[in-house]
């Protein structure tokens, strides 16, 4: 390693240890090595890769995403999907928890954001479970669990960005990770399950008779069709990702605003402006991420990479676990899209070495970062159902114990049998 790449490395690592945002530490960082390596004729070449890197059509699907979960979000119909899940899920010992775990794949459908599905479903299902005897660490455990699920099942903006840095086809890894995602939603259930009888949870008693599954099938089905839409148009040809975002954003307006009524024309400033505000600080971090990766590519930093782990011979299973081991570590201390940014390309290319499918890497990167949410000292998931549910972290952090172990074994089962992400893209054609 270069003394110029270790104190670009250093720089980065110190700054955003102190406080610093993300983004902001790449290039503050970047300055840093622009000053020690006295390279000043690379600063306006630094600004124009930082504009360079947000300049992409494909990143636009990003803000259309988000307006379209905001969109839902503040017509309330998550009201709908929480009583669809209900009948669906809630007979089973456990139930409510149950029932928060089916609302998050249905719901991950809709914002494909982790924060964005505790924001909205934890402030219903912690007060919820608490009122029906569960305690406040256990219903934000599950909360903050199963919103993992959400950057799994499309439209996943994870997935968009991964695609993105990588050049991989969007609309392939998102039906790559659809399947994985539903094993993720699958083994924590069965978790809920097993602690349900143990500890004899409650089930959810309401009527389910058919008229009442019809009646519940029906109202969840107009936002349902959202992730359909997306879906469809992405896997059938038919629509960019960016095309997808703009048209799952004015499905939902006119569902709101039209159909359901339950926005209001004066209420659409604030959902611009909160959309706009997220897109913001994901597109800045992307920006400032393409910068620093261009740095680093200076640094020949992904010849040094291929090449210590071409040295190393570990072979197809030893690359997948070591990189299985770095995603993880990654995950716990730095946030999912600044690791993609930076690490994505290099790793991505690596694991094609190595003989690992890109499609099956890229869906074991998105999930090992995914469940980097939910461990320490990071854990932005958990923060943020903490803060709901005012349990204490380290109540919560227990409680997360089971949750996180199923999530890393589900984790091996995905990376141990590629089928589980390389089925359906083989079987639409990619």
């Amino acid at each position: 390693m270069t003394d110029t790449l270790l104190v670009l490395l250093a720089s980065f690592l110190g700054l955003m240890l102190i406080g610093l945002p993300i983004a902001w530490s790449m290039i503050a960082a970047m300055l840093v090595w622009v000053a020690y390596a006295d390279r000043w004729r690379f600063l306006p070449v630094a600004a124009e890769r930082v504009y360079q890197g947000m300049d992409s059509f494909v990143l636009m699907a990003i803000p259309l995403f988000i307006l379209a979960g905001e969109m839902i979000n503040a017509g309330r119909i998550t009201d709908r999907l929480i009583h669809f899940a209900n009948v669906l899920f809630g007979w089973m010992r456990g139930g409510l928890a149950q029932v928060n775990i089916g609302a998050s794949i249905l719901f991950s459908g809709i914002t494909g954001v982790a924060l964005g599905d505790i924001a909205a479903l934890g402030r219903v299902f912690i007060p919820a479970m608490v009122k029906q005897g569960y305690t406040a660490a256990y219903a934000a455990a599950v909360t903050a669990s199963s919103s993992i699920i959400g950057p799994m099942v499309p439209p996943s903006l994870v997935a968009v960005i991964y695609g993105s840095m990588t050049g991989l086809s969007i609309g392939a890894l998102m039906a790559a990770t659809l399947i994985p995602g539903l094993v993720i939603g699958v083994v924590q259930m069965a978790l809920v399950a097993v602690q349900g009888r143990v500890h004899n949870y409650p089930r959810v008693e309401m009527d389910r008779s058919m008229p009442v599954v019809a009646r519940a099938t029906g109202a969840a089905l107009v936002p349902l069709m959202i992730p359909v839409i997306i879906l469809a148009g992405l896997l059938g040809g038919l629509m960019t990702p960016t095309e997808a975002g703009g048209v799952a954003a004015a499905y939902a307006l006119v569902v709101s605003v039209v159909l359901y009524r339950s926005v209001g024309w004066r209420d659409l400033g604030g959902v611009f402006q909160r959309s706009a505000l997220f897109s913001g600080q994901l597109l800045i971090i992307v920006g400032c991420g393409a910068a620093f990766s261009w740095v680093m590519g200076m640094e020949n930093v992904p010849r040094m990479i291929a090449a210590h782990v071409g040295g190393w011979e570990l072979g197809y299973l030893g690359t997948l676990l070591v990189f299985n081991a770095v995603l993880l570590v990654l995950g716990m201390f730095i946030d999912p899209t600044t690791v993609i940014i930076l690490f994505g390309p290099l790793l991505s290319a690596a694991a094609v070495l190595a003989g690992i499918d890109p499609l099956h890497f890229g869906v074991i990167a998105i999930l090992n970062l995914n469940i980097g949410l939910l461990t320490p000292p990071l854990g932005v998931c958990l923060f943020a159902a903490e803060r709901i549910a005012g349990c204490g972290l380290v109540p919560l952090i227990r409680a997360t114990l089971p949750f996180l172990l199923v999530n890393l074994a589900g984790l091996f089962l995905i990376a141990a049998v590629p089928g589980f992400s390389l089925w359906l893209p083989a079987a639409l054609g990619f």
